[in-house]
């Protein structure tokens, strides 16, 4: 009988003990991923005109070991320009229940400053609502609100990798009138009604963050 095939048959086995190992280490090592898609725009009269975004986040890690979230950022584009791309870095982690009996404004009770890393068990998930400002402040002028299509990245920095690490993108339209809310001195939404955060809407189950709407489409509600 011919063994022609049996080095082609060892090279499959080789693959497929190689293919199992590598999963058995996937499984057990820290694998940090993001689900994001809302953009809360915070009333303006406590923040001294400079425009903040806040976010609701939500972590979990796929692997089985812990780990370090070390290091969140937020880059912003606008209706596609890449090359006037802007920069977020967190400056705090917000207390939502404070914040909306507040009247959705920011203060020293509902804001816990500086943002720091946090750690992150396996098999686990854990809901945080952060707040970004520009990374450069200082040297560029302030973000100035315009209508159009703003494309958002979430890159993370953890114990999994030495680098930063692109987690997510989602875009949102903002229209004039959400503008003006705005500028009024409303908490304007940014909904992606295509994306839910269970672990973050269970955290609130009993307080109403999330503008009343059964709709898909993105929207804003002034507070």
């Amino acid at each position: 009988m011919s063994l022609a095939w049996l080095p082609s048959l060892l090279a499959i086995a080789a693959l497929a003990v190689s293919i199992v190992a590598l999963l058995k280490v996937r499984a057990l090592e820290f694998a940090p991923e993001v689900l994001a898609g809302d953009v809360i725009l915070p009333r303006a009269s406590r923040l001294g005109g400079d425009i903040k975004l806040l976010l609701p986040m939500q972590f979990t890690n796929a692997g089985a070991s812990d780990g370090i979230v070390e290091w969140v950022a937020l880059r912003l584009t606008l209706d596609g320009q890449i090359d006037r791309s802007i920069l977020f870095s967190p400056i705090a982690e917000v207390d939502m229940q404070r914040f909306i009996q507040a009247k959705r404004r920011l203060d020293a009770e509902n804001t816990i400053e500086p943002f720091t890393a946090f750690a992150l068990e396996g098999r686990r998930s854990l809901a945080k609502f952060i707040l970004f400002d520009l990374a450069d402040r200082g040297r560029r002028e302030p973000l100035a609100l315009r209508p159009g299509r703003y494309a958002f990245e979430v890159f993370i920095k953890s114990t999994a990798g030495r680098g930063p690490k692109l987690q997510t993108t989602f875009e949102h339209a903002l229209e004039q009138k959400q503008i003006d809310d705005y500028r009024n001195d409303g908490t304007v939404y940014l909904i992606n009604y295509h994306i839910t955060l269970p672990a973050a809407r269970r955290e609130l189950a009993d307080v109403e963050w999330l503008p009343g709407s059964t709709g898909r489409s993105v929207r804003a509600r002034p507070s």
